[in-house]
């Protein structure tokens, strides 16, 4: 693949740098370390501080790291590691230009975190999949962003950009957290993102190429085979299992043969060959999620038309599934919120 140059001008680029700052505080601005980094806008500390900005990734001097961690438990417990938002907004200048450079090689049916995409076309995908195909195998990689191994990340990205000092500066990010030595990227930088699709990359393409199973698809480190047969996926597993020890570092939980018909556990659904349901343990926290809105509602911590907003984004998230009456259900349960379909 023909690697891609003249990146960094670009990135240093002062238009660019506003995009970024603009995207980095977006839905963030009544933060205290937002207010701080644009406080003052009389004596015009903002277009100071963007330039500051600049001056830093024009020395290659970003002093990336100085993470705030915190865990959170939705629906199992992460540890989140955000960068100070001078960085946040170097991330995001970088990867305004880089991105489509990391799109490039990355496969039609990887799904997470990007344009067009997301979970509800993947489970689409997969249900289409259940309805020609009578066997599935579900993977999911062990504590993925933790074990991303840096050497073999980089190498990636050599691979596909030549522009040393935007190659310096992504190794800077790399280097910036460790989980163990050389080893993990921070849930919470908007570079881990496309560092955890490239990574995987290489395996998809081995699936697609060599291994040729009737279907596949990959939102992040989960992934699901389809073939006509279990002994079909048995030997793909055998194949896979190398793969992303040997060439990746990596190793994967315990596999999940299925037959479609029972139904294919994937992204909060339950997919069968005759429609999408939703699990419990979604219902569960779809009902928790409610629970919060009407509380906070009483308390008089959200308005009205914020509480239905809100509860309009819990039921957008679970409407491709069979779940009329649940959502039903939980609007009666809600009396104060008031519910559209």
């Amino acid at each position: 693949m023909k690697r891609t140059g003249f990146l960094f001008e670009q990135i240093i680029d002062y238009h660019n740098i506003r995009l970024a700052f603009l995207k980095a505080v977006k839905g963030n601005r009544s933060s205290q370390s937002v207010i701080n980094f644009c406080k003052n806008t009389k004596k015009n500390y903002l277009a100071k501080n963007l330039a500051a900005v600049r001056e830093k990734l024009c020395a290659l001097n970003c002093g990336w790291g100085n993470y705030y961690s915190f865990e959170i438990s939705d629906p199992k417990r992460r540890s989140i590691s955000t960068a100070p938002v001078e960085q946040r907004i170097m991330h995001h200048a970088i990867m305004n230009i880089a991105a489509p450079v990391f799109e490039r090689p990355l496969i039609h049916h990887t799904y997470a975190c990007r344009k067009g995409k997301g979970t509800h076309a993947a489970v689409l995908y997969a249900f289409n999949q259940c309805k020609s195909q009578n066997w599935f195998l579900k993977l999911d990689i062990r504590k993925y962003f933790d074990s991303i191994d840096h050497t073999i990340l980089k190498g990636q990205i050599k691979k596909l950009i030549k522009d040393e000092r935007v190659i310096f500066l992504l190794n800077g990010v790399i280097e910036s957290y460790e989980t163990n030595p050389g080893k993990g990227v921070p849930i919470g930088n908007l570079t881990s993102q496309y560092f955890a699709n490239l990574y995987l990359c290489a395996l998809d393409h081995f699936i697609l190429e060599k291994l040729r199973p009737a279907g596949f698809c990959r939102y992040m480190d989960d992934f699901v085979l389809w073939a006509s047969s279990q002994a079909e996926l048995k030997k793909m597993y055998e194949a896979v299992n190398n793969f992303v020890f040997q060439e990746l570092a990596l190793s994967l939980k315990q596999p999940v043969f299925g037959k479609t018909a029972f139904g294919l556990p994937f992204l909060g659904f339950l997919v069968k060959d005759k429609g999408i349901f939703l699990l419990q343990k979604s219902k569960k926290r779809t009902q928790k999620r409610m629970k919060e809105v009407n509380t906070l509602l009483r308390l008089n911590l959200f308005t009205e038309e914020k509480a239905a907003q809100r509860v309009q984004s819990v039921f957008s998230a679970i409407k491709l599934a069979r779940t009329n009456r649940f959502r039903k259900v939980l609007c009666k349960k809600g009396e104060a919120v008031e519910c559209s379909f």
